[in-house]
């Protein structure tokens, strides 16, 4: 009588048992790495399409940031921007944001400082960079005051936005109940998280904070 060469129905559950096991430690892992590495590249990729919106304006319109007081505006004239709005629901004054058609939400405190809560600070403080005009709607006038390098002689300071990499999808949606909502990965964190605050200068748009610059320096590996 020959030997069956099939398999017994314990086998078969114990062999569904392992590949279970083995998914469940992987999966989340890959998932996890998945994301980082969206964040870093998305994070990259904001920062390389404000730099050419800039150099646009400063090629074709001849004003930099620090000639233009209305930041909001004047990104907004080189970029693929999706939708703007001058009233998000995160807070009841509401900040101005616009949307790029690949996702990311670009966004603009309002009110008499720009005031975003940094994840270098150990305990709540905020950076705070006062550089523009008495009104509200006018996001700009940003410079290279107060920074170890001014060449151009600028006296204004330079201008925050904080990118979502990630647009509206969670972990940090725009509609969100509580400005808590919007969280940064601190620097002793191993994992980032998809918002980052960029720095605008009179010339340049860079990344702000321990981990953003590292986001940034690990996308370009």
């Amino acid at each position: 009588m020959k030997k069956s060469l099939g398999f017994t129905l314990a086998e078969v559950l114990i062999t569904l048992a392992i590949i279970g096991v083995v998914a469940a430690m992987t999966i989340p892992s890959v998932i996890v790495n998945t994301n980082q590495s969206e964040f870093k590249t998305g994070l990259r990729k904001a920062v390389s399409v404000l730099n050419s919106s800039l150099t646009m304006n400063i090629a074709l319109e001849g004003e930099s940031p620090y000639d233009n007081a209305n930041l909001f505006g004047y990104l907004q004239q080189h970029m693929s921007v999706m939708k703007s709005t001058t009233k998000l629901d995160f807070n009841k004054d509401g900040n101005y944001a616009f949307y790029t058609t690949d996702g990311m939400r670009f966004e603009f405190p309002t009110g008499g400082t720009q005031k975003f809560t940094m994840h270098e600070k150990t305990d709540p403080q905020t950076i705070t960079f006062n550089q523009r005009k008495s009104d509200s709607s006018y996001i700009g006038e940003c410079g290279s005051f107060g920074l170890a390098s001014n060449v151009n002689s600028t006296n204004y300071g330079p201008c925050l936005i904080m990118v979502d990499v990630n647009g509206d999808r969670k972990p940090n949606p725009a509609n969100a109940s509580s400005s808590a909502q919007y969280t940064w990965a601190g620097p002793a964190e191993k994992l980032l998280k998809d918002v980052f605050t960029i720095m605008i200068t009179d010339e340049k748009a860079v990344p702000l904070g321990v981990s953003a610059q590292k986001a940034m320096y690990q996308a370009q590996k």
